[in-house]
């Protein structure tokens, strides 16, 4: 069975077709990926999930970020929750690729005329992408369409917090797929840039507890805020951190600073909500 999860994989990705010429499996060798490998076979699997709308760094190496997102979509589709990716896990990775669409909103699109489009519902499109407003739809904006009950249970659902801008500025760069201005390469935006002057004030969009500080490599230095429901806000890019772990901190409180820290080409905020592990449109979120 060695390597036809992977292929499964692949076939099903955006992984570049020059991927499978780099990935050698031993014949009748039951491949099993888990943490602490790395290599091409791991980055496809990070690709993949990527595609599932899940928020990681896809470098090749099955750390503990990527553990967890096996483990927490093990758990949803009823899977021992183990963290090994062996063939009945990439069964269901791949079930959930088929019945996932990735969508880029156009020009006079809503969203009955995609639920019909694609065989779901209205208030499925909604709960998966974590939306409100169905009458609120941006050009470019990315959505995440379920075909069917597993892709739907495969994402959490929770109450919307009211939030507040964490910065004003202007939005240099939106949520979805782009061309990484450094990197030169297609890569998927989890949240949004807010352009601002090198030092201004950056406030919790809502009330929670910090549970991340520190240097989060391109990301840069980095606050993260857990809120209600699963919900967490995430605020990269920063020149200073001025709340401590375990801070509780109320909406519009300073937690930090805009910089340029990190992979970044001028001063700005790179502001993210995840729900779980995955990303939700922010524009979706604020007033």
């Amino acid at each position: 069975m060695g390597g036809i999860f992977l292929r499964s994989i692949l076939k099903r990705t955006l992984v570049p077709c020059f991927l499978l010429a780099l990935i050698v499996v031993l014949p009748g060798e039951a491949r099993v990926l888990r943490r602490g490998m790395q290599g091409n076979e791991v980055y496809a699997l990070q690709e993949l999930l990527m595609e599932l709308g899940y928020d990681l760094v896809v470098d090749g190496v099955f750390g503990s970020e990527t553990e967890k997102l096996i483990k927490d979509i093990q758990r949803a589709v009823g899977l021992t929750p183990d963290g090994l990716v062996g063939e009945k896990t990439i069964e269901k990775l791949n079930h959930l690729r088929a019945s996932i669409v990735s969508y880029t909103v156009q020009q006079g699109d809503n969203l009955t005329k995609l639920a019909n489009r694609y065989d779901t519902t209205v208030t499925n499109i909604l709960s998966y992408n974590g939306l409100q407003n169905p009458d609120r739809l941006l050009p470019g904006q990315v959505l995440y369409i379920p075909t069917d009950s597993i892709a739907i249970l495969s994402r959490s659902l929770t109450t919307r917090l009211r939030m507040q801008w964490p910065v004003k500025g202007r939005i240099s760069s939106g949520y979805g797929y782009r061309i990484h201005p450094v990197l030169k390469a297609r890569h998927f935006h989890g949240g949004i840039d807010i352009a601002a002057p090198e030092g201004t004030q950056v406030k919790a969009a809502a009330s929670g507890t910090v549970v991340g500080v520190g240097n989060r490599g391109n990301y840069g230095l980095a606050v993260v805020l857990e809120h209600t429901g699963g919900v967490t806000t995430w605020y990269g890019h920063t020149s200073k951190v001025l709340v401590r772990l375990g801070d509780s901190v109320k909406q519009g409180q300073t937690i930090a600073l805009v910089g340029r820290t990190g992979l970044a080409t001028g001063p700005h905020l790179d502001f993210r909500i995840k729900i779980g592990d995955q990303t939700v449109d922010p524009l979706e979120w604020l007033p």
